[in-house]
């Protein structure tokens, strides 16, 4: 996010550069009027070179006509039922027919659980997923990135030092190139009866022996040292992320989600873009209650990680 005059990448970026590249995208169980309106929106950014929407194809057809989505560019595939529709989405991609995926109307856990399929080979052996959400507010001066949201509930240390990794993976596919990582804990002093502390006190250890040469990890900060340089002066708490943070790492779900929405909930012209790391595919998992802006700005990031990927 740094990368054109060292400045923060803005929405406009993210446009032009996914734009370069334009990808297909996939869309299991795709009768999801948000979905496909974010489809229709990225159609006319575009950043898609193609749309494959698997289900039921007579609740497709209503729901694209429902919200505007023109499917002459649109290849509609039969599926007996959700597990079918996402496990032929990967596979499409696997086998060079897509390049990312969006949910649909489907359970989390039956769209992870086909990304997660071995024999599908898009995570390899020692990773694991996590859910990365890129967003932008008006009141914080470049896109912010803060993980796990959405699929890790109570992670450990070892558990944050895997999510660590992939957030900063995201993070320099968006051209960040030593990103900034705060734990995120209640307190800024290490507290044995609070275990975010003790957690984030492991991570920087480990990132101090090596763990991520390609970012920067500090903590346990407390949201406002992460993000205000004037509330570390104050508290008098000196660092490289004081103030600056690329990537906020919560200590557990409730934190994490609660942040997520409060963000979309109360936060005007904002927007978010939740992404799965840690597999080799791009995979968009926003909440099915987002909004068609947000899976719109998933499926533009996911598009740019994408063409990056495949120019790299």
């Amino acid at each position: 996010m740094r990368e054109q005059n060292d400045r923060p990448m803005t929405q406009a970026d993210f446009l032009e550069g996914a734009r370069q590249a334009p990808g297909r995208v996939v869309v299991p169980s795709a009768a999801n009027e948000e979905a496909l309106e974010a489809v229709a929106m990225a159609l006319e950014d575009g950043v898609l070179s193609g749309v494959t929407l698997l289900g039921d194809p007579d609740a497709i057809v209503r729901t694209a006509h429902q919200v505007g989505l023109a499917l002459d560019r649109c290849e509609i595939v039969p599926t007996d039922d959700d597990d079918q529709a996402a496990s032929m989405a990967v596979r499409r991609i696997v086998e060079g027919h897509g390049d990312f995926l969006l949910k649909g109307q489907l359970d989390t856990k039956k769209y992870l659980k086909a990304v997660l399929d071995r024999s599908a080979g898009v995570v390899a052996e020692g990773r694991v997923l996590s859910h990365v959400t890129v967003a932008s507010m008006p009141t914080y001066p470049k896109p912010l990135i803060f993980t796990d949201v959405a699929i890790h509930i109570a992670p450990d240390a070892q558990d944050k030092i895997r999510i660590v990794r992939n957030a900063v993976e995201i993070a320099r596919d968006l051209g960040i190139q030593r990103p900034k990582v705060a734990m995120i804990a209640a307190v800024e002093k290490i507290n044995p009866k609070i275990p975010s502390t003790t957690d984030a006190d492991a991570v920087v250890q480990a990132a101090r022996a090596g763990a991520f040469p390609d970012a920067e990890v500090e903590g346990p900060y407390d949201l406002y040292i992460a993000t205000s340089a004037e509330a570390a002066r104050i508290k008098g708490v000196r660092g490289e992320v004081c103030g600056d943070a690329d990537i906020l790492v919560f200590p557990g779900l409730d934190a994490g989600n609660v942040f997520y929405k409060a963000v979309q909930r109360f936060v005007p012209d904002s927007w978010n873009a939740g992404i799965v790391a840690g597999a080799s595919i791009p995979v968009l998992l926003p909440s099915r209650a987002d909004s068609a802006r947000s899976k719109r700005m998933s499926i533009l990031i996911a598009a740019w990680i994408a063409g990056r990927r495949r120019l790299a």
